[in-house]
Protein backbone atom coordinates (compact mmCIF):
# COMPACT_ATOMS: atom_id res chain seq x y z
CA UNK A 1 0.00 0.00 0.00
CA UNK A 2 1.32 3.44 -0.93
CA UNK A 3 2.42 5.63 1.96
CA UNK A 4 -0.05 8.39 1.09
CA UNK A 5 -3.00 5.99 1.08
CA UNK A 6 -1.85 4.37 4.32
CA UNK A 7 -1.53 7.76 6.01
CA UNK A 8 -4.94 8.78 4.71
CA UNK A 9 -6.60 5.64 6.09
CA UNK A 10 -4.88 5.99 9.47
CA UNK A 11 -5.78 9.67 9.89
CA UNK A 12 -9.27 9.01 8.53
CA UNK A 13 -10.05 6.26 11.04
CA UNK A 14 -8.58 8.14 14.01
CA UNK A 15 -10.39 11.36 13.07
CA UNK A 16 -13.71 9.59 12.50
CA UNK A 17 -13.46 7.77 15.84
CA UNK A 18 -12.64 11.02 17.66
CA UNK A 19 -15.59 12.78 16.01
CA UNK A 20 -17.92 9.91 16.91
CA UNK A 21 -16.79 10.00 20.54
CA UNK A 22 -17.50 13.73 20.72
CA UNK A 23 -20.94 13.12 19.22
CA UNK A 24 -21.73 10.39 21.76
CA UNK A 25 -20.68 12.69 24.61
CA UNK A 26 -22.83 15.49 23.16
CA UNK A 27 -25.86 13.18 22.92
CA UNK A 28 -25.42 11.84 26.46
CA UNK A 29 -25.22 15.41 27.81
CA UNK A 30 -28.58 16.21 26.23
CA UNK A 31 -31.78 15.88 28.26
CA UNK A 32 -34.03 16.14 25.22
CA UNK A 33 -36.52 13.30 24.85
CA UNK A 34 -35.45 12.88 21.22
CA UNK A 35 -31.69 13.00 21.85
CA UNK A 36 -31.28 9.24 21.46
CA UNK A 37 -32.26 9.58 17.80
CA UNK A 38 -28.82 11.11 17.30
CA UNK A 39 -27.24 7.67 17.73
CA UNK A 40 -28.84 6.61 14.46
CA UNK A 41 -26.86 9.25 12.58
CA UNK A 42 -23.47 8.46 14.11
CA UNK A 43 -22.53 6.06 11.26
CA UNK A 44 -23.34 8.80 8.76
CA UNK A 45 -21.15 11.34 10.55
CA UNK A 46 -18.46 8.69 10.97
CA UNK A 47 -18.38 8.22 7.20
CA UNK A 48 -18.41 11.96 6.52
CA UNK A 49 -15.65 12.72 9.00
CA UNK A 50 -13.63 9.75 7.74
CA UNK A 51 -13.77 11.19 4.22
CA UNK A 52 -12.57 14.60 5.39
CA UNK A 53 -9.77 13.24 7.56
CA UNK A 54 -8.74 10.79 4.84
CA UNK A 55 -8.22 13.67 2.41
CA UNK A 56 -6.16 15.46 5.05
CA UNK A 57 -4.05 12.40 5.78
CA UNK A 58 -3.65 11.54 2.10
CA UNK A 59 -2.41 15.08 1.43
CA UNK A 60 0.08 14.84 4.28
CA UNK A 61 1.28 11.48 2.92
CA UNK A 62 1.67 12.93 -0.57
CA UNK A 63 3.79 15.79 0.78
CA UNK A 64 5.95 13.32 2.68
CA UNK A 65 6.55 11.28 -0.48
CA UNK A 66 7.45 14.49 -2.34
CA UNK A 67 9.98 15.47 0.32
CA UNK A 68 11.62 12.04 0.15
CA UNK A 69 11.85 12.17 -3.64
CA UNK A 70 15.22 13.02 -5.20
CA UNK A 71 13.53 14.95 -8.01
CA UNK A 72 13.62 18.72 -7.50
CA UNK A 73 11.16 19.77 -10.14
CA UNK A 74 7.78 21.27 -9.27
CA UNK A 75 5.00 18.67 -8.97
CA UNK A 76 1.41 19.92 -9.32
CA UNK A 77 0.01 17.04 -7.25
CA UNK A 78 2.30 17.85 -4.35
CA UNK A 79 1.47 21.54 -4.64
CA UNK A 80 -2.27 20.81 -4.47
CA UNK A 81 -1.70 18.40 -1.57
CA UNK A 82 0.16 21.14 0.32
CA UNK A 83 -2.70 23.62 -0.17
CA UNK A 84 -5.31 21.06 0.91
CA UNK A 85 -3.30 20.00 3.96
CA UNK A 86 -2.74 23.59 5.07
CA UNK A 87 -6.38 24.54 4.49
CA UNK A 88 -7.78 21.61 6.46
CA UNK A 89 -5.18 22.13 9.22
CA UNK A 90 -6.26 25.75 9.61
CA UNK A 91 -9.93 24.72 9.81
CA UNK A 92 -9.27 21.99 12.36
CA UNK A 93 -6.96 24.00 14.58
CA UNK A 94 -9.19 27.07 14.30
CA UNK A 95 -12.32 25.08 15.16
CA UNK A 96 -10.64 23.35 18.08
CA UNK A 97 -9.21 26.60 19.44
CA UNK A 98 -12.58 28.35 19.10
CA UNK A 99 -14.38 25.49 20.83
CA UNK A 100 -11.96 25.41 23.73
CA UNK A 101 -12.06 29.19 24.12
CA UNK A 102 -15.86 29.23 24.13
CA UNK A 103 -15.83 26.39 26.66
CA UNK A 104 -13.65 28.53 28.92
CA UNK A 105 -15.91 31.59 28.50
CA UNK A 106 -19.16 29.70 29.12
CA UNK A 107 -17.62 28.08 32.18
CA UNK A 108 -16.69 31.54 33.47
CA UNK A 109 -20.26 32.71 32.87
CA UNK A 110 -21.65 29.79 34.89
CA UNK A 111 -19.42 30.77 37.80
CA UNK A 112 -20.32 34.47 37.64
CA UNK A 113 -22.31 35.67 40.64
CA UNK A 114 -23.01 39.31 39.84
CA UNK A 115 -24.75 41.36 37.20
CA UNK A 116 -21.56 43.36 36.67
CA UNK A 117 -19.56 40.26 35.70
CA UNK A 118 -22.20 39.25 33.17
CA UNK A 119 -22.46 42.78 31.77
CA UNK A 120 -18.70 42.95 31.28
CA UNK A 121 -18.79 39.73 29.26
CA UNK A 122 -21.80 40.92 27.26
CA UNK A 123 -20.17 44.25 26.46
CA UNK A 124 -16.49 43.40 26.27
CA UNK A 125 -15.99 39.81 25.17
CA UNK A 126 -14.80 39.12 21.62
CA UNK A 127 -17.56 36.50 21.50
CA UNK A 128 -20.19 38.74 23.05
CA UNK A 129 -22.68 37.99 20.25
CA UNK A 130 -22.02 34.27 20.18
CA UNK A 131 -25.23 32.38 20.95
CA UNK A 132 -23.54 29.99 23.39
CA UNK A 133 -22.17 32.94 25.36
CA UNK A 134 -25.56 34.67 25.29
CA UNK A 135 -27.27 31.43 26.25
CA UNK A 136 -24.96 31.12 29.24
CA UNK A 137 -25.80 34.65 30.35
CA UNK A 138 -29.52 34.00 29.91
CA UNK A 139 -29.25 30.96 32.21
CA UNK A 140 -27.37 32.74 34.97
CA UNK A 141 -29.68 33.71 37.89
CA UNK A 142 -27.77 37.00 38.28
CA UNK A 143 -28.81 38.30 34.84
CA UNK A 144 -30.94 41.43 35.27
CA UNK A 145 -34.11 42.36 33.43
CA UNK A 146 -32.16 45.03 31.53
CA UNK A 147 -29.47 42.63 30.38
CA UNK A 148 -32.06 40.07 29.31
CA UNK A 149 -33.87 42.77 27.36
CA UNK A 150 -30.65 43.76 25.61
CA UNK A 151 -30.17 40.14 24.53
CA UNK A 152 -33.79 39.85 23.37
CA UNK A 153 -33.41 42.87 21.09
CA UNK A 154 -30.37 41.54 19.23
CA UNK A 155 -31.22 41.11 15.55
CA UNK A 156 -29.93 37.60 14.93
CA UNK A 157 -32.26 34.80 13.71
CA UNK A 158 -29.87 32.17 15.13
CA UNK A 159 -30.77 33.31 18.63
CA UNK A 160 -34.31 32.05 18.02
CA UNK A 161 -33.17 28.57 16.93
CA UNK A 162 -32.20 25.47 18.87
CA UNK A 163 -28.54 25.10 19.88
CA UNK A 164 -26.16 22.17 19.80
CA UNK A 165 -22.40 21.63 19.95
CA UNK A 166 -19.78 18.88 20.22
CA UNK A 167 -18.20 20.97 22.98
CA UNK A 168 -19.81 21.37 26.45
CA UNK A 169 -21.14 24.87 25.82
CA UNK A 170 -24.77 24.56 26.90
CA UNK A 171 -24.41 24.46 30.67
CA UNK A 172 -27.66 23.23 32.22
CA UNK A 173 -29.49 23.77 28.93
CA UNK A 174 -29.60 20.06 28.21
CA UNK A 175 -32.43 20.43 25.70
CA UNK A 176 -30.47 22.96 23.65
CA UNK A 177 -33.20 25.60 23.94
CA UNK A 178 -32.77 28.74 21.82
CA UNK A 179 -31.31 31.82 23.50
CA UNK A 180 -34.65 33.64 23.31
CA UNK A 181 -36.41 30.75 25.01
CA UNK A 182 -33.86 30.90 27.82
CA UNK A 183 -34.52 34.63 28.13
CA UNK A 184 -38.27 34.01 28.40
CA UNK A 185 -37.80 31.35 31.07
CA UNK A 186 -35.55 33.52 33.26
CA UNK A 187 -37.18 34.62 36.51
CA UNK A 188 -36.02 38.23 35.96
CA UNK A 189 -37.44 38.67 32.46
CA UNK A 190 -39.63 41.78 32.26
CA UNK A 191 -43.12 42.04 30.73
CA UNK A 192 -41.71 44.50 28.18
CA UNK A 193 -39.20 41.89 26.97
CA UNK A 194 -41.93 39.27 26.74
CA UNK A 195 -44.12 41.59 24.69
CA UNK A 196 -41.21 42.47 22.41
CA UNK A 197 -40.46 38.84 21.64
CA UNK A 198 -44.16 38.16 21.13
CA UNK A 199 -44.20 40.74 18.35
CA UNK A 200 -40.75 40.16 16.86
CA UNK A 201 -40.13 36.40 16.86
CA UNK A 202 -41.33 34.23 13.98
CA UNK A 203 -40.38 30.93 15.63
CA UNK A 204 -43.25 28.90 17.08
CA UNK A 205 -41.10 27.39 19.86
CA UNK A 206 -40.28 30.90 21.09
CA UNK A 207 -43.89 32.03 20.80
CA UNK A 208 -44.91 28.91 22.70
CA UNK A 209 -42.77 30.08 25.62
CA UNK A 210 -44.31 33.54 25.35
CA UNK A 211 -47.76 31.92 25.50
CA UNK A 212 -46.79 29.97 28.60
CA UNK A 213 -45.36 32.95 30.48
CA UNK A 214 -47.74 34.23 33.17
CA UNK A 215 -46.40 37.77 32.72
CA UNK A 216 -47.58 37.96 29.11
CA UNK A 217 -50.53 40.31 28.65
CA UNK A 218 -54.03 38.97 28.07
CA UNK A 219 -54.10 40.79 24.72
CA UNK A 220 -50.94 38.98 23.64
CA UNK A 221 -52.35 35.62 24.71
CA UNK A 222 -55.51 36.22 22.70
CA UNK A 223 -53.43 37.23 19.70
CA UNK A 224 -51.23 34.13 19.93
CA UNK A 225 -54.27 31.85 19.99
CA UNK A 226 -55.05 32.93 16.44
CA UNK A 227 -51.87 31.20 15.20
CA UNK A 228 -53.58 27.85 15.87
CA UNK A 229 -50.23 26.16 16.35
CA UNK A 230 -49.88 23.25 18.76
CA UNK A 231 -46.66 24.58 20.35
CA UNK A 232 -48.40 27.85 21.14
CA UNK A 233 -51.51 25.99 22.27
CA UNK A 234 -49.44 24.03 24.79
CA UNK A 235 -48.12 27.28 26.22
CA UNK A 236 -51.60 28.78 26.46
CA UNK A 237 -52.94 25.60 28.05
CA UNK A 238 -50.46 25.71 30.93
CA UNK A 239 -50.58 29.47 31.52
CA UNK A 240 -52.67 30.33 34.61
CA UNK A 241 -53.37 33.80 33.15
CA UNK A 242 -54.89 32.56 29.90
CA UNK A 243 -58.44 33.94 29.70
CA UNK A 244 -61.47 31.63 29.69
CA UNK A 245 -62.43 32.41 26.10
CA UNK A 246 -59.01 31.27 24.89
CA UNK A 247 -59.27 28.03 26.86
CA UNK A 248 -62.60 27.35 25.17
CA UNK A 249 -61.10 27.96 21.73
CA UNK A 250 -58.34 25.47 22.49
CA UNK A 251 -61.03 22.85 23.00
CA UNK A 252 -62.27 23.44 19.45
CA UNK A 253 -59.04 22.39 17.74
CA UNK A 254 -59.15 19.51 15.25
CA UNK A 255 -58.68 16.03 16.67
CA UNK A 256 -54.99 15.25 16.25
CA UNK A 257 -52.33 13.59 18.36
CA UNK A 258 -50.96 16.99 19.47
CA UNK A 259 -54.42 17.98 20.69
CA UNK A 260 -54.27 15.15 23.19
CA UNK A 261 -51.28 16.84 24.85
CA UNK A 262 -53.15 20.15 24.83
CA UNK A 263 -56.08 18.59 26.68
CA UNK A 264 -53.82 16.89 29.23
CA UNK A 265 -52.00 20.17 29.84
CA UNK A 266 -55.29 21.98 30.31
CA UNK A 267 -56.39 19.48 32.93
CA UNK A 268 -53.16 20.11 34.87
CA UNK A 269 -53.83 23.86 34.92
CA UNK A 270 -55.44 24.73 38.28
CA UNK A 271 -56.90 27.99 36.92
CA UNK A 272 -59.32 26.45 34.40
CA UNK A 273 -63.03 26.59 35.17
CA UNK A 274 -65.22 23.61 35.93
CA UNK A 275 -66.77 23.97 32.46
CA UNK A 276 -63.43 23.80 30.66
CA UNK A 277 -62.30 20.91 32.85
CA UNK A 278 -65.44 18.90 32.11
CA UNK A 279 -65.22 19.50 28.35
CA UNK A 280 -61.50 18.69 28.23
CA UNK A 281 -62.06 15.46 30.16
CA UNK A 282 -64.84 14.45 27.80
CA UNK A 283 -62.80 15.20 24.69
CA UNK A 284 -59.82 13.31 26.04
CA UNK A 285 -61.92 10.11 26.19
CA UNK A 286 -62.04 10.16 22.36
CA UNK A 287 -58.30 9.49 22.08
Amino acid sequence: MRADTKTGLTVGVVGAIATSILMVLSITRSTSSTAAIGFIFIPVYFAMSFAGFFVWGYSIGTIRIGRESTARRFDLKIGLAFLVAVGISVLLVGGLARGLLLTSITSKIQQANTEQELSEIFEGSHFKRNRFVLGGIAQNPAASAGLLDNIARLDDPNLHEKMGSLFPLLGDNGKGLAVMRLVLRHHNVSPNTIEYLASSSQVDYVLGDVAGNPDASVETLRSLEKHQNYLIDWGLARNPRTPEDVFLKLLERAKYFTQRSTLKTLLRNPSISAEVRAKASELLKEY
